[in-house]
């Protein structure tokens, strides 16, 4: 594993998605399209950023889904955090805490998902984070499994047990976050969310994976979708080189 592709995020609306991301983040709709049942897709990329959002309204389903509470928490860097609350503020983004003296700003995106601002590097979609039940197990499977590597653990500004994972040479890491609170299985929606992947061998992928116990969907030939510990559900998509 080399490269952490994208995270399809379930919308209510994509047309409002795209333009929440656009006018509170800086990001740019690279291309948008409608699947055979009528889906109407968006990806929307921050430039110099690798890894992108995929956003998918899924028609047929419904507006109506629940996010568990701080199920995914999307966190990005900004130069000036004043200059961003204010941003947010004229646009009418729905604020949660924070602020520019909290060092960190909350809000929720067009959807109700938690987005996280803080400062650093301007315009990078720092750290895609997820709540987990079991810290330790989770990593584990993670770093074992999927090639993450833990570059560090802590306390988020919210109290959480957190462990930052990082794929070598990609920008976005992957956060996972235990809140003190957290006790057993979080019960994620089914197409709420995923996260993708490429392999450079699909067959080889999932012999290695039965292999080791991890159970793979396959879903055509070059395309297998496989349950993180907590039930996040992760595509793995075929890339050969060459």
């Amino acid at each position: 594993m080399s490269e952490f592709l994208h995270v399809s995020l379930r919308s209510r609306d994509r047309d409002l998605t795209s333009d929440w991301y656009q006018k509170n983040l800086g990001f740019e709709e690279r291309r948008r399209g409608t699947t055979g049942i009528g889906t109407q897709t968006a990806i929307l990329e921050l430039p110099g950023n690798k890894t992108y959002i995929e956003v998918s309204d899924r028609v047929k389903l419904g507006k109506d889904f629940e996010i568990p509470e701080g199920a995914i928490v999307l966190q990005f860097t900004v130069a000036d955090l004043g200059q961003a609350y204010q941003r947010l503020q004229q646009n009418g983004a729905k604020i949660l805490e924070g602020g520019s003296d909290a060092g960190y700003i909350l809000v929720q995106d067009a959807d109700g998902y938690e987005v996280e601002i803080v400062p650093g590097e301007p315009g990078k979609f720092s750290s895609f984070g997820i709540r987990v039940a079991d810290l330790d197990k989770s990593a584990r499977f993670y770093v074992d499994h999927l090639g993450f590597r833990e570059v560090r653990r802590g306390t988020s500004v919210r109290g959480e047990r957190i462990a930052v994972l990082e794929l070598p040479g990609n920008a976005t890491s992957l956060t996972l976050r235990q809140a003190p609170s957290a006790d057993g299985p979080l019960g994620i929606p089914e197409n709420l969310m995923h996260m993708a992947f490429p392999v450079s061998d699909m067959n080889r992928f999932r012999q290695e994976m039965t292999q080791r116990g991890v159970d793979v969907d396959p879903d055509g030939e070059r395309m297998s979708w496989v349950l993180d510990p907590d039930g996040y559900e992760l595509e793995m998509i075929e890339r050969r080189q060459g």
